[in-house]
Formats: C-alpha cells, structure tokens, sequence
C-alpha cells in the first residue's frame, strides 16, 4: 500500500484541503489470530491540531527527513459513520482518501482482500456436507454433481408413472447426458445446457401438456401464429410477467408446467443466465413442480380395479386404465 500511494497523485491534484473529504479507514482487530482479515469502516475528516508525536513513524516526513523522536505534527479528526472520532496521522488521511475515492467510484483494480465478508462463516448454520467443499459449493462442477442428484431421485418415480421413456434405459439419453456433465461439468455454458436438457426430460417424463396446449406448441414453433410471443417477449412483458406463476401450486396439477406461456418464460430466464445461483433456482423450481406432480399421481390415487387382470403377471405391471399410475415398477 506504500507504493501505491505514489501512484495516486491524480487523485490529489485537486485536493486543497483534507477537510471535509471522505476517508476510508482500514484496522485489523486481531493482528495476532486473523492478522489478513481487516475491517473497513467510512468516516469524514473534521478538523486537525498540532500535537506531540511520538515515534518517527507517526510524524509526516518533511523533505525527506525524519522526524525526530518527540516532534509536533499535524493530527486530523475524523468522525467516524457508525459513531466516535478518530484522531490519525496525515499518512492515514492520505492512504484513507485513496482509498475513499476509489472505493466510491469503483476504481479499475482496486479490490479489498482482506475485506472480513470474504471469511465469512455463518454461524446459526453450516454448509450441508463436507467442510472442505464449503469454499466451491457456489461453482459449476458442484452444480453438476447436485444436478445428477436430483436426476437420480426423481428418475424412479416420474418413469412409473409414463407409458413413454425416451429418456433413460435403451435410449442412452440419460446416460450420455450424466457422461458429459461429468465430463464438462467445470463449464458453466455445458451444466446450464445440461439444465435445460434435464428441464426437457422431466418435462416428457410427466406427460408434457394437454391436447390444447401441444397443438398452441407446435402452431408457434411451426411459425403458423405471426402474433405469437416468445419467452423473452413474455418475460419483458409486465402483464405476463406478474400474472403467470411458475410454480405448481394447487391439487390440480397436470405435468411440469400449468402453461405452454410458463414453460417460455422460465427457459429464456435458463438460457439467458449468467451465474450459477439463477441456475440453482431453476433445478429447484423443476424438483418442486415434480415433486408436486409425483404427490398427485401416487400409487394411493389409483383407480380401484377388478381382480380379473389376467393381463398382467407379477409386482411388474402398468396402470390399467388411463388416468391410473402405480409405483410397482
């Protein structure tokens, strides 16, 4: 930080008077147990007075020589935002604008790293597994291995409860899809791909829409609608914007999405993301409309069925009539 105060020239040139400026000022609260975590605190310089220094280092250096041992220097009063006053150095005051200046107006390279939000540790609760994976939970490749896990606990119900699985056994789709997260899970580009392959699983997997629905689907992506809106018109649209709710609430739910609008919306917002947490919240909001969707088709809403089922042998056996699901798969 010494060497960089002379590189901050221009941002003294006009600076007449330290009085009345912003400073930003740094302390370590424990230099003996944390001595890299410091706490950053604003303040505005009120006034100064000589007084009596002790120490060179305390003392403003005239000319390039020392200050002698018990020597009167300027000490300038800071009063601090969150209560007090300070009495500092002009060293201080100096290191304390910079700093200021550059913090307010977001300066190119200038970064805190020892800012103690950066070694933050929540203490009413804790990251939900190994201790060593805290710091990358946040990044792609932990998505990835999050995202198979949820893969893997909706795959045996939702195939239960399908006529249709395009998506695992022989079809290799959800093999191929797991080998490539594995593989380019480190990108965020494949795991936020990968999301929307997963949303598109899920969403056959549980019958995709009703009649009216599919055929508004293949009008819009046949282009045979002109006044048709796509996700991104729907999303920036304040009326559909508020009105159409993504999540599956209420008994009466049919698949994945309540709309063919719903499901626009929320792959645009996929699509275009830009972080890891947005993709967070999407796989959560399809593990709800699933669960949802799985909670309404349990074995214990089946159909009663006569005893007379000649056509099916054993535990494995499909629904008899339509409508009617069962988990013996």
């Amino acid at each position: 930080e010494k060497a960089n105060l002379s590189e901050d020239g221009d941002i003294f040139k006009t600076i007449t008077s330290a009085i009345g400026h912003r400073v930003r000022l740094r302390s370590v609260p424990n230099p003996d147990r944390a001595p890299d975590v410091a706490e950053y605190t604003m303040g505005t310089v009120t006034g100064w007075k000589i007084a009596e220094i002790r120490g060179e280092e305390d003392a403003m250096d005239i000319e390039g020589e020392a200050s002698p041992q018990n020597a009167t220097a300027p000490l300038w009063r800071i009063e601090v935002d969150n209560g007090g006053e300070l009495h500092l150095s002009g060293k201080d005051i100096v290191r304390g604008i910079a700093r200021a200046v550059k913090w307010e107006n977001q300066h190119p390279g200038y970064v805190e790293y020892d800012a103690p939000f950066l070694s933050y540790r929540n203490g009413f609760g804790r990251f939900c597994g190994r201790a060593a994976e805290a710091p990358s939970s946040t990044s792609a490749q932990a998505f990835a291995k999050h995202m198979i896990k949820k893969e893997n606990d909706l795959y045996n119900p939702l195939k239960n409860r399908t006529y249709e699985n395009n998506w695992g056994g022989k079809a290799g789709t959800r093999a191929a899809w797991t080998s490539s997260l594995r593989e380019h899970g480190h990108s965020f580009e494949a795991v936020r791909d990968g999301l929307l392959t997963f949303e598109n699983a899920v969403f056959e997997l549980t019958g995709g829409f009703t009649a009216d629905e599919e055929k508004k689907e293949e009008v819009d992506s046949n282009q045979g609608n002109p006044n048709s809106l796509t996700g991104k018109d729907l999303l920036y649209d304040e009326t559909s914007r508020f009105d159409i709710e993504l999540e599956s609430l209420g008994r009466d739910v049919k698949g994945l999405w309540n709309s063919y609008d719903t499901r626009q919306i929320f792959r645009e917002i996929i699509a275009s993301s830009k972080t890891v947490s947005i993709l967070a919240l999407g796989i959560d909001l399809v593990c709800r409309n699933a669960q949802a969707y799985i909670d309404r088709t349990k074995s214990s809403a089946v159909e009663p069925v006569s005893l007379d089922t000649s056509g099916f042998y054993g535990r494995r056996r499909a629904a008899v009539k339509p409508g009617g699901y069962s988990d013996f798969f």
